[in-house]
């Protein structure tokens, strides 16, 4: 019985632990794509009523892939465009700042992949003020 308590408490304390930092930073995620190689650019469209943001994070998993352009729509219809060019091999991220905090409705990115015969890769989409 002792056992069973002390390992639920592990766990508990395991998964807010693992919690934590993502809510300290105070990222929410948007969205996901993910991405064949065959579709360019890709949209990731934001979940709606996530509230404003005054910065975006890209974050890859699975594969490499060089993000080339970003294209952040807002929900007013304004856009912001970036030239990244940026290698981002699985498992980074890539935080870019927005000139004012907006709701957004979408990212467009084009890219393509960072190595010959890639495969599928998950470009996931979050935000913060």
């Amino acid at each position: 019985m002792k056992l069973a308590a002390r390992v639920a408490c592990l766990v508990v304390v395991g998964l807010a632990a693992s919690i934590a930092p993502a809510m300290a930073a105070g990222w929410q995620a948007l969205g996901e794509r993910i991405v064949d190689f065959r579709t360019n650019p890709e949209t990731v469209v934001a979940k709606t009523g996530e509230g404003t943001f005054g910065k975006i994070k890209i974050e890859v998993k699975q594969t490499n892939i060089e993000i080339q352009n970003v294209k952040v729509v807002f929900d007013d219809g304004q856009s912001f465009d970036v030239a990244l060019n940026k290698y981002m091999g699985a498992g980074s991220s890539r935080v870019i700042d927005l000139p004012t905090a907006k709701a957004i409705q979408k990212v467009e990115f084009s890219y393509r992949p960072a190595s010959a015969g890639s495969k599928l890769a998950i470009v996931r989409l979050l935000g913060s003020n």
